[in-house]
Formats: C-alpha cells, structure tokens, sequence
C-alpha cells in the first residue's frame, strides 16, 4: 500500500463526512489507536443538538471491524455493567449458566438413581444443589472487557458512572475494580463486584457543553461545523442518500478509496503493534516546539502534551508498513510529527481553555460586541443571532456566558444602572500561546502583584468562581487563565491574597476565603 498523509485520509473520509476536515482526520487517527496498548485517548464532541455530533464517529465505525465497536445509548451506573459484563469465577472462568441447577433438572437426575422420587426428595436435593452453587459463585465478578474497543457512548452517561470510569479514562490501571448495589436482590441491598479491563477509545457525544472539569482534561474537545458550505452538502449527501438508500449503499460498499482504507484498518489489526516509539532527536523537537507554541505553561498541559503524541503516534501506525519496525514496534519519523502538530494546532487553543470549539468559536464571534461597557444576557442573544442566524434561549445564552466566565474570558460585574442585572465584561483573553497571540508578554515583565490594579479583578473572579472550599492548584490554574501568566507568578498573586488575609487554610487543609 502507498503511504497516507492527512490530506488523502480527509478526502477519502470526505466521501461521507462533508467539511469537519480536522474533526473527521483526529476522530479516524484516535480510533486506530485502539489497536496499541495504551496509546489510547478519549474523544468529546460537545456542541448543542442536531449538528451532527454522534454522525462523525458512527460513520467512521464504518471502516472498523464491527466486534471492535462497541455503540452504547444512556446507560445508568449499574446496568450498564451488567449489561456489557459477563460474570465470571473467581478463577476467571465464565459462569456457566447451564449449570445452575433447577428442580426440573434435579429431578431428572434423582430419577436415574430412583424411579419415581418423591417432592421431598426433590426439595432436598434441589436445595442441596443450590447450596453448591452459591458457594461456586462466591467471589465472583462481572468483567466488562474493553481491551481493544471503540466505546461510541451516544449520548452522555449518568454522572456516577462517569466517575467510575474516571481512572480508566486517565489510564490510572488496565484493570479497575468497582463495587456496585444490586437493589433487585431478594433480602435487600449485596454489594457486587465489578472488573473494567483494558484501556479502550472513548467517545462521547453530548449537547452538555458545561460538563466537569475533571471529564474535560480526560477529554480532547471537538465540535462539528456548522457553515453554510457544510449544511449544503452535508443537505445535498442526505437527498442523494435517502433518496436511493440500496443504490447509496452499495456505492459506500465499492468505493475503491473507501474499501482500501478499511483494508488498512484490518492490517493495523493483523499487525498486533503494541507501541510506536518516538526517537530521541525527534522527542527534542516535539519539546521545542510545544514549548514555543505555549509561552505559558499551566498544569493541564501536562495532558494536552499526550494527545499530541497520541496524534503522531497514530499516524505512524496509519503508514506502519512504511515506518521502521522492531518487533511489536514501529517508530517514528518527522512527517509523522508535523502531521500531529498540523492537526493538534487546529484544536489547541479551545481545548486548552477547557472549553468545546463551538463555545470557543461562539466567544470569538461575540467578543467584538462586547466593548468596554460589557453586555447583558440579552445583549449576547442579540448578537448571537445576528452571528449564526439563530435564536438562543434565555436559559442557553446564560450557561454559554457562564461557562465564559469559568474559562477565564469575561468576568462578571453588577450592571451599574440597575443592580439586578449582571454584565460581562472581557479580559484580553484566556490562556494565550503562539497560535493565536502576537507579541505576548514575557512573564519576567509583569508589575509585581501588589502593584498591579488588575488583582483586584483577578480576586473578584476567583471569589465567584470558588465559592466552596478548594485546593490551593485550583485557584493557581485560574490565576494562571485571568491573569495570563505562568504557574510560578500566579503563585505569587495567590501568596498576596494568603498574606492581605482574603483567604485562610481550614481545619481540612482547604482554603476558604474570609468572609
């Protein structure tokens, strides 16, 4: 097979999935990490209903083997691990089902030692089998095995389960026990025992654009398009498709680009590659480069960085029959690289906010309204409507700016002539790094904090923002967004607040602010 770039990735893709060049290039690369061994990364499309959020990676499910994908609807916290779990043995045997004994069957086999056996004897023996067979299942466990699995959750999942999956998200271990109620018990709540094996490739689609913290960093954030060029022939392919679904099919099914690339899924497979490594001279490139592209560090780059060696990684193993191999390894070579950091770039920015692309494009589509005065909820429906031709509701529009304000890119203020509505006013932005910022400020040139008039925003914010008690980092990373500096100097902006005593340790070891 001849080698794939990016490019010839996205217009094969483009036979189904119109426009959404990096989501459709990221999404198809993140699936195919599925076949490493722990490589993996998570997915999130986040954008609000009907855009198309769970179309990309369904559609791309198309290339993968069908047993390798798993399409998952809502699922509560416990049945959805009884659903997908298979119990088994305490050796790590599947339960045989065939075996748990039933009066039917005891009878039957009374009835070869004696002709015609009596209820009671049947009672007895029935009830001395069961007792078997609730000792044979003790410390037993459902094992749900994702090693290898594309998870397409189709809608978000209940919170609690999220939590459950939180270490596994983050690949804290390849096996995680969880302890779960089965209220549907006899004599009340038993605790079952649950086992999540293998590190799978998550995705998860979802109108909750204000989801938690902890899921966002656990996830890399896309958003579909929503251009009037896309809507056109993203219209003109569902005509063409509905109109003559047999026809449609068997045109998706014969495509010769489409039918090669899902032959090179299959190959990626058959080639058992656990990992792709990356060589010395081109891990000194990749730690320049992101360094000149974040001027600022923050902690939640610590993540961001692994997803973009999950990018390059990945598309080596696209062109694995073309990259040097040892063993049950491939390595890297520069075209690899510069594709990962062509697709990262794209999506960098949003994500490093903690905020979806649509949000991002939202705020970059508004912020020219916003001016020095600020603007009112009704103000941003106003111009959120004359942006993307579309009404937003009331409600919407408040958890959109809401969520702004969380990011770092406006505050809130009273409004000034009436003290019941609420403003929000912009700073000059959230984190900024050299995609998109020209001429930052070095960090060694910021006024000393005492002397800064901006503090006294940045400790305004804070209070609105951590309005519970918080870890000291909490309040750092914010720092470090308001402010847009490095983790040292927001340090140094939080100290001030700890000396001027705005806030103290509690009994806890958390801080609170002072009353």
């Amino acid at each position: 097979m001849e080698p794939l770039n990016i490019e010839d990735l996205i217009n094969i893709l483009g036979s189904t999935v119109k426009h959404d060049d990096q989501n459709k290039a990221i999404t198809f690369l993140t699936m195919l990490l599925t076949y490493t061994e722990e490589d993996q990364i998570n997915l999130g499309y986040l954008a609000e209903s009907s855009t198309g959020k769970s179309y990309i990676p369904l559609e791309l499910a198309w290339y993968f083997p069908i047993e390798d994908v798993l399409k998952l609807g809502y699922a509560s916290p416990t049945s959805f691990f009884y659903d997908y779990g298979v119990l088994m043995l305490k050796e790590g045997i599947p339960v045989n089902w065939e075996m748990r004994p039933t009066k039917s069957k005891v009878k039957e086999d009374l009835e070869f030692e004696k002709d015609e056996p009596s209820k009671e004897e049947v009672e007895i023996a029935y009830k001395r089998e069961v007792r078997r067979w609730k000792e044979l299942l003790k410390g037993s466990y459902y094992l749900v095995d994702w090693h290898q699995k594309i998870v397409i959750f189709l809608d978000m999942p209940h919170d609690l389960l999220l939590q459950r999956l939180r270490p596994l998200l983050s690949h804290d271990s390849k096996e995680i026990p969880i302890k779960v109620t089965d209220k549907r018990e006899r004599h009340g709540l038993r605790t079952k025992n649950i086992v999540v094996r293998g590190y799978p490739t998550v995705i998860f689609c979802s109108a909750k654009s204000n989801l938690a913290e902890q899921e966002k960093t656990r996830l890399l954030l896309l958003s579909p398009e929503i251009s009037q060029e896309k809507l056109r022939e993203t219209i003109a392919l569902k005509i063409e498709k509905e109109s003559d679904r047999e026809a449609f099919n068997k045109w998706m099914e014969s495509h010769p680009d489409r039918v090669a690339l899902k032959k090179r899924v299959q190959l990626v497979k058959s080639a058992r590659i656990k990992y792709v490594k990356i060589p010395e001279e081109l891990r000194s490139q990749i730690y320049t480069q992101f360094l000149e592209d974040h001027k600022y560090l923050i902690p939640r780059h610590q993540r961001d960085i692994t997803r973009l060696l999950a990018l390059i990684k990945a598309h080596a193993l696209l062109n694995f029959m073309h990259r040097k191999r040892e063993g049950e390894t491939i390595i890297v070579e520069d075209e690899d690289v510069m594709a990962g950091f062509q697709l990262y770039k794209g999506v960098a920015e949003a994500n490093e906010l903690g905020l979806s692309p649509e949000l991002y494009e939202i705020y970059q589509k508004i912020k020219p309204y916003i001016g020095s005065e600020g603007i009112t909820r009704l103000d941003f429906q106003k111009a959120y409507f004359r942006e993307f031709h579309k009404p937003v509701g009331y409600d919407y529009a408040g958890l959109i700016l809401k969520t702004l304000v969380g990011a770092g890119l406006l505050y809130e203020e009273p409004d000034p002539n009436d003290k019941r509505k609420t403003r929000y006013m912009s700073f000059e932005g959230g984190v900024k790094n050299s995609f998109t910022v020209e001429g930052a400020i070095p960090i060694e040139k910021f006024s000393p904090p005492s002397e800064d008039s901006y503090i006294s925003k940045v400790y305004e914010s804070l209070r609105k923002q951590l309005t519970e008690p918080f870890y000291d980092h909490r309040a750092i990373e914010l720092i470090c967004k308001l402010r847009q500096c490095g983790y040292e100097e927001a340090e140094k902006v939080f100290k001030t607040f700890v000396d001027e005593g705005k806030v103290f340790l509690n009994a806890y070891g958390l801080w609170e602010w002072v009353k």
